[in-house]
């Protein structure tokens, strides 16, 4: 009895399946991919293995076919829009509003219920813009000032946003005013290097410094800065504007972790070049020796400015702390100087005297097949 087996033995023979008698060749697309995938993974690791390894190969390539169509980081592109009633009756200031990124942002903000502050230094701009927002009077407060003036005046802008709409205080504070560059680091003059340190630079970090005690004291609002990809990646022909732009992350940067145990956060932007410009109202720049009229820039390469304010106010109401903002190539040599930064650095030095040279004769420094083959010419 017990020699015997307690359940019945079966004596059948077991016939591999049809599937694994066919030629490799034969086999459909996803079983000769899951094949490539077991021969990576060591037998004793399992099927949990296998699922595990091919999961994050379908990842890396969902990213990089992602990336490849992306007009932003990755990491802002997949947090998605933002809700519908995410800047309802919020304050949003504005600087740099009365032209170009700053009245699409303004006009952005408004479509979302919105109170906003428009500043820059021309008044007549301001109302004009305020006009074309759509929307009753008392939702909109024009506070010209000159971003460059004194701390003292900067002070006054700072109270009196604060105090406006019946001293609600300020949610969003976007800076947004300053001014690009075309020109060479060896053609450029001290003028033209202040002024532009101080536009982009040292103008919004004492108004930063000036808004900060109301921010603080309400214990919540959001500083978001509209810097530049220049900040993270070398921009030749626009040597100054660069560094105004680095200061201005290098700032930022460190503020927010100043304030990370407060309510109140830094989301900083970095567009890459957008169309801003057109036969109407051409762009107006920094030559070497002032300001110039540039409208021959074209918009290929150049984000839609639409959506760059989209895109601005999607970081501002996620709270990101860092988003880049551009087209191909820009976007993608961020990421290139970022994780391979040797091959960042060769890239650019290939391109960089002939970039150099077709920004500041007002053509575009974003055309990669032209600058690769003037970079090759002269080297």
């Amino acid at each position: 009895m017990l020699g015997k087996p307690l359940l019945p033995v079966c004596r059948a023979k077991v016939r591999p399946s049809p599937l694994c008698r066919r030629p490799l060749s034969k086999i459909h697309l996803p079983a000769r991919a899951l094949t490539t995938v077991m021969s990576v993974v060591p037998p004793a690791l399992g099927s949990a293995a296998v699922i595990a390894v091919g999961a994050a190969l379908s990842y890396v390539c969902y990213k990089l076919i992602r990336l490849a169509f992306a007009d932003a980081d990755l990491h802002l592109l997949g947090l998605g829009k933002h809700k519908s009633n995410a800047f309802k009756d919020k304050v949003v200031w504005i600087t740099g509003a009365s032209q170009g990124l700053g009245e699409v942002l303004a006009k952005y903000f408004a479509g979302f219920g919105a109170r906003i502050i428009l500043s820059s230094r021309d008044a007549s701009k301001l109302e004009r813009v305020k006009v074309s927002l759509g929307v009753l009077d008392e939702r909109v407060l024009v506070l010209p000032f000159d971003l460059c003036s004194d701390y003292t005046e900067l002070e006054k802008a700072a109270a009196a946003a604060d105090s406006a709409f019946g001293s609600a205080g300020v949610d969003y504070l976007i800076h947004n005013a300053g001014a690009s560059q075309h020109a060479l680091a060896s053609e450029t003059n001290a003028e033209v290097t202040d002024a532009l340190m101080q536009l982009n630079a040292i103008g919004p970090i004492k108004l930063t410094r000036a808004v900060l005690p109301h921010l603080l004291r309400r214990n919540r609002g959001r500083v978001v800065v509209v810097g530049s990809m220049s900040s993270k990646l070398p921009s030749s022909g626009q040597a100054v504007y660069a560094a105004a732009k680095m200061a201005l992350y290098g700032y930022f940067s460190s503020l927010a972790t100043e304030l990370a145990d407060t309510g109140v956060g830094v989301t900083i932007c970095c567009p890459g070049p957008l169309a801003t410009g057109s036969e109407e109202t051409p762009r107006v720049v920094f030559g070497p020796t002032g300001r110039i009229v540039q409208n021959a820039t074209g918009a290929s390469n150049r984000l839609n400015a639409a959506r760059a304010a989209q895109l601005i106010a999607c970081a501002a109401a996620h709270g990101v702390d860092e988003a880049w903002i551009a087209l191909h190539p820009v976007l993608a040599m961020g990421y290139i100087f970022q994780l391979l930064p040797r091959l960042g650095w060769s890239l650019l030095k290939k391109v960089g005297p002939a970039r150099a040279r077709a920004v500041k004769e007002g053509k575009s420094g974003y055309d990669v097949s032209k600058l690769m083959k003037a970079g090759g010419k002269t080297s």
